[in-house]
């Protein structure tokens, strides 16, 4: 039986640190190996690569997919350790066993999403719904370490617990405008983000030049895309900053609100900027399409954020028999 003690916890979070990293090198190498063509770099074979476990003939394509697959397989096993430790010290809290499900789950349809890519070929709508769901993974994760820190902090504050010893991770967040725009902008992304991504992967954005507006005008729904690409991200935009506004005024009572709030401001300039960065370099330079979805991925989770601070938090109460949970010293 583990003992909950404050060394298990710092392996607890460091491994799900570790995850979230991997995740994110995972996402990367995947944008990688669509932009370069190498998405068959292993031919129509999964989860062998040519054929065999390790490839005979090697080729910059055949690398590229072959690291995407290898980081995969790594990852999954490094995400469910990480998962099984959490769900066996931390499982009380149900934001631990929601972000594990979120987690785990997309990170398994991410990877049958690859492997049918592979065999039966990636349209650019597949691609699409692929990316949306690699980010989920990625916010799944981002979301378990972000509890856990919070168990950690709150174990360690006598404030958080009430009347009964129960502990509460959050200060709860009146229902109002600002919950209600947390959520209708989460769903706006993640929207965005899937017409983004389809966008990139038809390549109808890649003719047109020109920032904040497009310089050339066509007629035909490439156009139109585009024009709706652009409109779409202003509109988002128009909602972070709103959403700031909103977060200025509880910033005394909900400072974590505040700084979620800047977090998605910031994100959200350095999305647009490297969206112009995109289109000033004619959409080749690969670098910059990997920079604009980091950006992207890095709004997502910061509103990701915001999400999981205005869910109520349950108040729970350690068993007796585990109060060595309570020993966690950082």
């Amino acid at each position: 039986m583990i003992k909950l003690s404050s060394t298990w916890y710092r392996v607890t979070l460091i491994l799900s640190i570790l995850t979230l990293i991997g995740l994110f090198a995972v996402n990367i190498v995947g944008f990688v190996d669509t932009e370069t063509g190498s998405a068959l770099g292993c031919g129509h074979d999964w989860p062998l690569c040519n054929g065999a476990v390790i490839p005979h003939a090697w080729g910059i394509k055949t690398l590229i997919e072959f690291t995407h697959r290898a980081l995969v397989g790594v990852v999954t096993v490094l995400l469910l350790g990480t998962s099984g430790l959490a769900w066996r010290l931390y499982r009380y809290w149900p934001e631990v066993k929601a972000t594990i499900a979120i987690a785990v789950g997309f990170v398994f349809v991410q990877a049958g999403l690859g492997a049918l890519g592979v065999i039966y070929g990636d349209p650019a709508w597949f691609l699409a719904f692929h990316f949306g769901c690699s980010l989920l993974a990625f916010v799944g994760v981002l979301l378990l370490v972000v509890v856990l820190l919070q168990i950690g902090r709150s174990l360690r504050d006598n404030n958080a617990r009430d009347e009964a010893g129960a502990i509460r991770l959050r200060q709860p967040v009146r229902k109002g405008p600002f919950t209600r725009a947390v959520w209708f902008t989460l769903v706006y992304m993640y929207v965005a983000m899937y017409y983004g991504a389809f966008v990139s992967s038809t390549g109808d954005g890649s003719g047109f030049r020109g920032w904040p507006l497009p310089t050339e005008v066509h007629s035909g729904s490439v156009f139109l895309v585009d024009i709706v690409h652009r409109a779409v991200a202003l509109g988002l935009a128009g909602l972070i900053v709103y959403l700031w506004v909103q977060a200025s005024r509880m910033r005394k009572e909900h400072p974590d609100l505040y700084v979620g709030s800047w977090l998605t401001l910031v994100f959200v300039i350095l999305v647009a900027l490297s969206g112009a960065t995109l289109i000033w370099t004619n959409h080749t330079a690969l670098w910059a399409f990997l920079l604009h979805v980091s950006m992207v991925t890095g709004l997502f989770g910061s509103l990701s954020y915001l999400g999981l601070q205005i869910i109520p938090s349950s108040s729970v109460r350690i068993p007796q028999s585990l109060k060595r949970l309570e020993e966690i010293s950082l």
